[in-house]
């Protein structure tokens, strides 16, 4: 799989003869020609997104051109496109080619144009089972393989290896100088393993949070104390996960990553994120993100008004695709109590990080209590539009984690 710098130039420079080739070798296909390359740049999803083109290929004695996908992507993505994908074909897209300089670095790789017919918004009762039985497929592929999985250079989410306090600090150092860096305790860092720097900037996002003084109707001294002692203690948070059996996760399973054909295909994109750990860590994250739908043309997001299927129909589907993968192999009853611990995980990673950024602008807590009680059309064309539109939807993801909290 892993090909030439020179044939990669050629493919981004639109050579219709090098496209040909490639073709050629992967379709099986001695006749096919490209005649004509155009290339279309697609919207970064954020700042940190990898450069992505959409190529469209005219071919001689056909009418409409075929598309695929240029990217550039990470040494994750590479490990899993060259050697990872080729056991998920019912899933992950197909791979055309890939080069990297040399091996666990950066790459650029030319990926199938998955179809997406079927916006998330419109998703059917159907779609969505097939979605998290494909998701069960997935893990139960790769169920109790950690060992290769590590040795082949994929991380350990759950990680118990201590992670350098002077490793920390040099990494990040802005949250040291400013304070956050005390709420972490040696017993905390020690504990954390590999997830150390994402508490520390959890941590980051609390003591935001605490200089604001919450945020009125989401985030009150209940929650805010929640993070604090998981932060402080997080084995009532880890254990639990670690306990579990490892296999390959994506990383964000989210709604915009999943392609839903009306052929009743559905396939996962994007595996820049992917890790090893729990499977429940994967189903928890689709469940929160379920009701977040994005807009890939705006980068827009709104929210889903209604679930097709309730959050315990889709941990049933789940459960009873991965049981019938596995067997005896699989405690889905240990899977079902680890999940508060998984969705405490997940809000702690992925949503207190944001705070920091989201609130650097806000002045004092008196502001942000003021803005708190205006309507959402005073913020139409500020910075501030986006996540004030999805209040309702955080108040919910947030009474959620302090449920889960409560029953660690």
């Amino acid at each position: 799989m892993r090909q030439s710098k020179l044939l990669a130039t050629q493919l981004q420079k639109r050579d219709p003869n090098a496209w040909t080739a490639l073709l050629r070798e992967q379709m099986e296909a001695k006749e096919l020609v490209v005649t004509a390359v155009s290339a279309k740049p697609i919207r970064p999803r954020n700042k940190n997104s990898r450069r992505t083109t959409r190529y469209l290929l005219s071919l001689a004695g056909h009418s409409d051109p075929i598309s695929l996908i240029g990217r550039h992507i990470n040494p994750t993505e590479a490990l899993f496109y060259s050697q990872y994908a080729l056991r998920l074909t019912r899933l992950a897209p197909q791979c055309f080619f890939l080069h990297q300089a040399e091996p666990g670095s950066d790459g650029w790789a030319v990926l199938d144009d998955l179809p997406n017919d079927i916006h998330a918004s419109r998703w059917s009762v159907d779609d969505v089972n097939n979605i998290v039985e494909k998701m069960a497929y997935q893990h139960a592929a790769f169920s109790d393989q950690a060992d290769d999985l590590i040795n082949a250079g994929f991380s350990l989410l759950l990680d118990r290896k201590a992670y350098r306090w002077e490793r920390l600090a040099t990494e990040q150092a802005v949250y040291f100088e400013e304070g956050p860096a005390a709420i972490l305790s040696e017993h905390a860092l020690t504990q954390s393993g590999q997830l150390a720097p994402h508490f520390l900037q959890a941590a980051n996002g609390l003591v935001v949070m605490r200089d604001l003084g919450g945020w009125p109707g989401i985030l009150g001294e209940s929650h805010l104390t929640a993070v604090s002692d998981l932060l402080d203690d997080p084995v009532p948070l880890l254990e639990p996960l670690r306990q579990l059996p490892a296999t390959l996760l994506h990383g964000d399973p989210s709604n915009y990553n999943w392609h839903v054909t009306v052929f009743e295909d559905q396939r996962l994109a994007a595996w820049q994120s992917a890790a090893i750990g729990p499977g429940i860590c994967d189903l928890v994250s689709f469940i929160e993100q379920f009701s977040l739908l994005e807009d890939k043309e705006t980068g827009m997001i709104t929210t889903r008004p209604l679930w097709p299927v309730n959050e315990e129909t889709i941990i049933d589907t789940y459960m009873l695709a991965l049981s019938q993968r596995l067997g005896s192999r699989v405690n889905t009853r240990a899977m079902r109590q680890a999940i508060p611990a998984a969705r405490c995980l997940y809000v702690l990673t992925n949503w207190f990080p944001h705070f920091a950024t989201w609130f650097e602008e806000m002045p004092n807590k008196f502001t942000w209590q003021k803005v708190n009680r205006m309507a959402l059309s005073k913020f139409a064309d500020t910075p501030l539009h986006g996540f004030m539109q999805l209040r309702p939807y955080l108040s919910g993801v947030f009474e959620r984690f302090l449920l889960a909290y409560r029953s660690l």
